[in-house]
């Protein structure tokens, strides 16, 4: 069988795309000398490259997972199945200045589409700051709404086509220019099956290329704040950050704790020119001061950056780091907070973590372990799954966090509280798309 999947898969690709035995385990995250691997690892290069992949897992009965990166997280997941790397996707941002899309192949990073935009003096809605390296379809396929942004809205709300593949091998173009203008998918109820897709992390369909909604780029100057460490500061400075979006003079709202350090980035914003950035600055510590604390110095963004040439002063992602992102509701703050508090105490390690405050909601990544740096050596590493965060989530359900990117690690936690009209939606969804199962693997739909 494998080798009859190998040929099929050569035949249409390339050897130099098709990968098997030691080297697919490699690329896998698996340990080369293990008994069981994958099928094969492809990294196909177009829309009819993927249609042929998931054909040949159809016609061998073989199940096909997508991943737009490798090494994979749980990579034990990826035994006896065609992995299919959805990185190479990388069809060149398109921008149609008139009508504010941009289209782009989701191998393509967050970042390098936003760079496209600024080109044109426009930009994305809202970035994710720590993953801004990663392919955009990862950010739309686990239903990431970023954290750069968000208080003006998420990145979701802009998607207004796709094509995507079906387990069946279907090309399907979902989504249409009379989209713009309006909301591509309901916010509530029934969704639009676009809406469906994104968040489904492959399991549906594979996504190979979206359309975005784009906006002007706004003149932008980062101000910070330390804060001291506890409780009560952090909750001062996610009610600053409230006021200073909800105002609409920023943005971009984090709050990080990480290392016994606390801090508050702010990007102030404004689309009326650089000239109005100091009276934006002046209002946004006028607003701080009724808040009893002081922000510092504004820092510009440079011209390279608006140019779309650089990376702006964004957080760096903590290296070789897993973690949990959750969105909630402002009401829940402080009890999650609290109970956060209580599970990194559990574990026998300070907190880290970043919080992306929006005007309406807030966005909150968690680092597995306890501390975002590498253990040190000799000692062994804690298994992600045995953290305290993952073992107890169904708790941070229960005080009312939604998690995001919701992966393998809150899988089941997740589907235990999906309602029953969204389960029976989803089934139908993939009797519709997936009839034979090709994409849904042996860990099941969300």
């Amino acid at each position: 069988m494998a080798s009859a999947v190998f040929a099929d898969l050569v035949d249409r690709l390339g050897r130099t795309r098709v990968q098997v035995g030691e080297e697919a385990k490699r690329l896998c995250g698996l340990d080369p000398a293990s008994r069981d691997g994958p099928v094969a690892v492809v990294q196909p290069i177009s829309v009819e490259q993927v249609e042929h992949v998931v054909k040949v897992g159809r016609l061998r009965h073989v199940a096909v997972a997508v991943r737009a990166q490798l090494p994979a997280a749980q990579p034990d997941e990826l035994r006896d199945l065609i992995v299919l790397d959805a990185s190479g996707l990388q069809r060149t941002p398109a921008v149609d200045i008139g009508r504010r899309v941009v289209t782009t192949g989701v191998g393509v990073t967050a970042a390098q589409v936003d760079r496209a935009a600024r080109q044109a003096r426009l930009s994305l809605r809202s970035l994710s700051a720590l993953d801004g390296n990663q392919g955009i379809g990862v950010l739309l396929a686990r239903g990431d709404p970023g954290e750069l942004g968000l208080a003006q809205g998420s990145l979701l709300d802009d998607v207004v086509g796709a094509t995507v593949v079906t387990g069946s091998g279907r090309v399907l173009n979902l989504g249409a220019a009379d989209a713009l203008g309006m909301l591509s998918w309901l916010a509530q109820g029934l969704g639009h099956p676009l809406g469906q897709l994104v968040g489904s992390e492959g399991r549906l369909a594979v996504l190979c290329e979206v359309s975005l909604r784009l906006q002007p780029a706004p003149a932008a100057a980062w101000v910070a704040l330390p804060l001291p460490p506890g409780r009560d500061a952090v909750l001062g400075a996610c009610s600053l950050a409230r006021a200073l979006a909800s105002a609409r003079l920023a943005d971009t709202c984090l709050v990080s704790e990480q290392a016994d350090q606390q801090r508050l980035d702010v990007r102030l914003t404004t689309w009326r020119g650089d000239s109005d950035l100091a009276a934006t600055a002046d209002q946004a510590q006028a607003l701080a001061r009724s808040f009893g604390v002081t922000l510092g110095p504004p820092q510009l963004e440079s011209r390279r950056v608006r140019l779309g040439l650089d990376g702006g002063l964004w957080p760096q992602a903590v290296a070789g780091a897993q973690s949990i992102d959750l969105q909630m509701s402002w009401p829940d703050v402080a009890t999650l907070l609290d109970l956060t508090n209580a599970l990194y105490a559990e574990a026998g390690a300070p907190p880290q973590r970043l919080w992306a405050l929006g005007a309406e909601t807030l966005r909150l990544r968690c680092w597995l372990g306890g501390t975002a740096a590498a253990p040190a050596e000799g000692t062994p590493a804690t298994k992600p799954e045995h953290h305290p965060l993952i073992q107890r989530a169904a708790l941070l359900m229960d005080a009312g966090a939604v998690p995001v990117g919701v992966g393998s690690l809150l899988r089941a936690a997740a589907r235990d509280r999906m309602p029953t009209n969204a389960k029976v939606l989803m089934a139908a969804l993939q009797r519709a798309w997936d009839p034979e199962g090709v994409l849904a693997t042996r860990v099941g739909l969300l």
